[in-house]
């Protein structure tokens, strides 16, 4: 369920602002991720519940099931009977008492989707189904998927490796199935246009590149014509145009941006992002009608375990699946990155933090990973309505 304008204390005035411009509208916001990135996906549903109304959790443990390094093992490989649901739900229910996450009467008849494939020998179906069991006291509107003969990755209709072997280069496998629009249908009430078997969809809105540091503090206000916003814009987004796009793309509005044609795959991390183990630059597309002026529902896909930009370049962004659904139906759709970090923080394989790599308070509202991640939301809603104001003036 959704609370008006709620986001944190510093957007405060903008987002209201912002809302009253667009006649108190209300944006949509879920969110989806594979492995590690299952994991901080319901860890960001339930800690901000006010604000992501949907969670698809992909072949990945249930919330706080690696509360540290000791019990993250076991989250993925069992025994499931060593996992107790009863004291999760517990942990769950003592966070929401000390307002570290929303409130779980939130969670009731928001849609839930659950994956995991008949194959998977890294996160057993038995572990993952668990989250069924956590998610279900709580109300959700729960939709399963168990019966794929898949492996560990994500599924696609054309794309990646044989569906029942791993995949160790992408961790995506082509299992003539659209994990993508079978969890975002889902997702959206199944009321989602989904693209047609054999067509190529025209990619014709504007991926971007961003600067996740910049994205995690942005400025108080962002207005079209303001010099201090259009310079903000200009440090911190490229078009993201690459060779083999195939489609003339929309640009950004009326705004005038530099343009890559490949991803920064080695850049250093910048010191605040790479505390957090989070990679420079982030992805997100806006579809054609989007990036023109309309106000559009938006989407976070959380990659998973060795799956980030500096493993898979922009494999995973734009190869899942996730692009063409949001073209169709005007979803914004953000992703950010993590990469791999040996020391301070320990996170050897480039995964989302679900053990508490970063601090202790890594699954609740003040986990730095969590706090990362929902100042790119509320970012990306702030140029999306930027853009909104500037068209209705």
């Amino acid at each position: 369920m959704l609370a008006l304008c709620s986001t944190t204390i510093r957007f405060g005035v903008l987002i209201v602002l912002a809302c009253i411009q667009v006649s108190l509208s209300l944006t949509v916001v879920t969110i989806s991720g594979a492995s590690s990135g299952a994991s901080m996906a319901n860890q960001m549903h339930f800690a901000f519940s006010n604000d992501i109304s949907g969670c698809a959790v992909l072949a990945g443990p249930p919330y706080y099931c690696g509360g540290n390094i000791l019990t993250a093992a076991a989250c993925m490989t069992g025994p499931v009977t060593s996992i107790s649901v009863s004291l999760l739900e517990r942990k769950l229910r003592s966070f929401e008492n000390n307002g570290n996450i929303d409130s779980l009467a939130n969670i009731k008849d928001d849609p839930v989707y659950i994956f995991s494939g008949k194959y998977d020998p890294i996160a057993l179906p038995g572990l993952v189904k668990l989250n069924e069991k956590l998610y279900s006291p709580f109300g959700a509107n729960i939709k399963t998927n168990y019966d794929l003969p898949a492996t560990h990755g994500f599924l696609t209709e054309t794309y990646g490796g044989s569906c029942a072997i791993p995949n160790l280069d992408t961790y995506i496998n082509n299992c003539n199935f659209s994990l993508a629009y079978d969890l975002l249908n889902h997702l959206h009430g199944n009321h989602l246009i989904k693209p047609r078997s054999g067509f190529v969809t025209p990619l014709i809105g504007q991926m971007i590149l961003f600067d996740q540091e910049a994205f995690m503090y942005p400025p108080a206000l962002l207005t079209y014509g303001n010099e201090p916003s259009s310079r903000w814009l200009v440090d911190s987004i490229s078009l993201y145009n690459p060779i083999d796009w195939g489609w003339s793309t929309s640009g950004l509005f009326n705004w005038t941006l530099y343009s890559v044609v490949v991803p920064t795959r080695n850049r250093a991390a910048k010191t605040r992002a790479s505390s957090l183990s989070l990679d420079n630059d982030g992805f997100a597309y806006f579809p054609s009608a989007c990036a023109k002026g309309l106000e559009c529902s938006i989407h976070v896909a959380l990659h998973g375990c060795k799956q980030g930009k500096a493993y898979v370049d922009d494999v995973f962004a734009r190869k899942a699946g996730y692009l063409e659904i949001a073209e169709l139906n005007n979803l914004i759709v953000i992703f950010p990155q993590v990469r791999s970090s040996l020391l301070f923080p320990t996170n050897p394989m480039g995964c989302w933090d679900w053990w508490g790599y970063t601090k202790n308070n890594f699954a609740t509202k003040n986990g730095p990973q969590m706090v990362a991640v929902k100042s790119m939301i509320d970012t990306v809603r702030m140029i999306n309505r930027a853009i909104v104001s500037a068209v209705s003036k």
